[in-house]
Formats: C-alpha cells, sequence, structure tokens
C-alpha cells in the first residue's frame, strides 16, 4: 500500500497508467491485488468444519450486534458529533461505518492467526446482511438524519 502511495506521487502519469487497466469502474489491479491478499487466509479454511460456525448462536448474535448496530450507531455519532459542518464528509463517515472492508477482516484474522473458519464463516455471514441491509441503513441515515442533527448539509 505505501508503495502504491509512494509511486502515486513520485512518479507522474502513475494513476493514470494503472487506471488505463481499468474496465468499467472495476480496477483490474485492485481486484488482482485483492485475490491475492485473500487467497491464502481462505486456501487455510476446513470447509467441512464451517458448518459448526453457525451452530454458535451466541457468537453470530454478537457479530451482528457488533456490526449492525454498535457499529453503524457509533460512525453515526463520530459523524453528528465532528462532521456538521462537513455534510460531504459527514455521509462519507457514515457510509464507511455501514461497509464493512471484508478482505482486511480476514487477512487480520490471518496475521493474528485467529479461527480461520469462524473467520470465514463470520465474514460470509455478514456479506449477506450487508447485501440486504446496507441500502436500508445508507438510505436512512444518510438523506434525513443529518439534517435533523443540525447539519448545514444540502439535504
Amino acid at each position: 500500500m505505501g508503495l502504491g502511495v509512494l509511486l502515486g506521487f513520485a512518479v507522474p502519469g502513475f494513476n493514470r497508467a494503472i487506471n488505463t487497466w481499468n474496465v468499467g469502474t472495476i480496477s483490474v489491479p485492485l481486484a488482482v491485488g485483492l485475490i491475492l491478499m485473500m487467497y491464502p487466509p481462505l486456501a487455510k479454511v476446513k470447509y467441512e468444519e464451517l458448518h459448526l460456525v453457525f451452530r454458535n448462536k451466541r457468537v453470530l448474535g454478537l457479530s451482528l450486534l457488533q456490526n449492525w448496530v454498535i457499529g453503524p450507531v457509533l460512525m453515526f455519532g463520530l459523524a453528528v458529533a465532528f462532521l456538521r459542518d462537513r455534510p460531504e464528509y459527514m455521509i462519507g463517515l457514515i457510509l464507511i461505518g455501514l461497509a464493512r472492508c471484508i478482505a482486511m477482516v480476514i487477512v487480520w484474522n490471518d496475521l493474528a492467526k485467529g479461527d480461520t473458519e469462524y473467520c470465514a464463516g463470520l465474514v460470509a455471514f455478514n456479506s449477506i446482511f450487508q447485501v440486504l441491509f446496507f441500502s436500508v441503513y445508507a438510505g436512512s441515515s444518510s438523506p434525513c438524519c443529518p439534517r435533523s442533527w443540525g447539519s448545514r448539509g444540502p439535504w
């Protein structure tokens, strides 16, 4: 990551050269990098044991609570507390609080030598919820709530 930032600043035209590899809005180098980053940890998962993760209702419930109640409420609160006068950043922080970075969770778990089956299972579980509920959360927290919290945004 640091090398990419350094090259972006030090080599004129590097960003344009990388962007020529885009297909629509998809950055092919980024997609390849994500696959290379996630493949080793996911190759360690014992998929035949993955169903055991879903038997532990307490862990599933805690994961949902952290990812769909505590996380979004915390990010919304931070946005309201610190970014009232910057509505574009306020909305960005709220949306970041709703969209978990799944690839990094897998990599961090691998670096910490965590349980690969639990990580893969919980990532899959939360990915389903993200697909189903991101638009609901984003639609309900982005356009209407900042005005009610005192933002001077474009709403």
